[in-house]
């Protein structure tokens, strides 16, 4: 199974650095959307990773992956010289809606 990150370039970088292949640097969110979408067309990887950015804005997306398929698991990183704050927790999310619990931590 494999990786990818889908991130702005200075977050691929260090990814492609630390020995990543996968890894696709996007401009703007619509870019990292259709990239997004492709590599969940390809069965082959297991995890895609993504900024907390690029997250932020793509929810929609991630909630109907995360409701239809076990993998891949679309995961948020901060960016490199990013913020960290993510509008949504995915995991207290899918608790959520899974559950009808909402976990206040």
């Amino acid at each position: 199974m494999k990786i990818a990150i889908v991130a702005d370039f200075d977050t691929v970088n260090c990814f492609k650095l630390a020995g990543l292949k996968h890894a696709y640097a996007v401009k703007d969110i619509k870019e990292a959307e259709k990239q997004v979408r492709e590599l969940l067309e390809m069965p082959d990887f297991a995890l895609i990773i993504v900024t907390v950015q690029i997250a932020n804005r793509i929810r929609a997306l991630i909630n109907e992956v995360t409701e239809e398929k076990n993998f891949p698991l679309i995961v948020s990183v901060p960016s490199v010289g990013g913020s960290s704050i993510l509008a949504v927790d995915p995991i207290n999310e899918l608790i959520k809606r899974k559950t009808g619990i909402e976990l206040k931590l």
